[in-house]
């Protein structure tokens, strides 16, 4: 992944997941980010939301959905924090879409699959995906 934080003076970086979905698959075609707007630091990162809604608007016109956010952590196994689960909820519940779920991904600095980490996040619902 381009943006893993494998350095100790690497800041955290992340961005959105866009997809076409059809009845049998959810095929995840873009991710955007990181911005040169977003507030980032070594264990944060804020992203700029004026850009994420442009970017929203843009891919709908391309015909992908917007399906969750990705971002990075700086540790080999990355699982997300308290405040990564409240703001993947609160962005599934400000959102406009027929989703039953976003998806979060997080990368950490081990290689796959140890070192990602992907769950399903609705209004009150957290579900890990482990691969197989």
């Amino acid at each position: 992944m381009q943006h893993q934080q494998t350095s100790p003076f690497a800041n955290e970086a992340g961005g959105q997941l866009f997809a076409r979905i059809s009845p049998s698959c959810i095929s995840i075609l873009r991710a955007t980010g990181p911005r040169p707007t977003d507030h980032r630091t070594r264990y944060g990162y804020i992203p700029d939301h004026t850009k994420e809604q442009n970017e929203i608007n843009e891919m709908f016109k391309e015909g992908l959905l917007f399906i969750g956010d990705w971002h990075t952590h700086p540790q080999k196994i990355p699982s997300p924090s308290r405040s990564d689960q409240l703001s993947i909820r609160n962005v599934f519940r400000g959102s406009r879409h027929h989703l039953p779920a976003l998806l979060l991904l997080i990368a950490g600095t081990e290689g796959f699959p140890a070192g990602l980490h992907l769950s399903f996040h609705s209004a009150d619902t957290d579900i890990k995906l482990e691969p197989i």
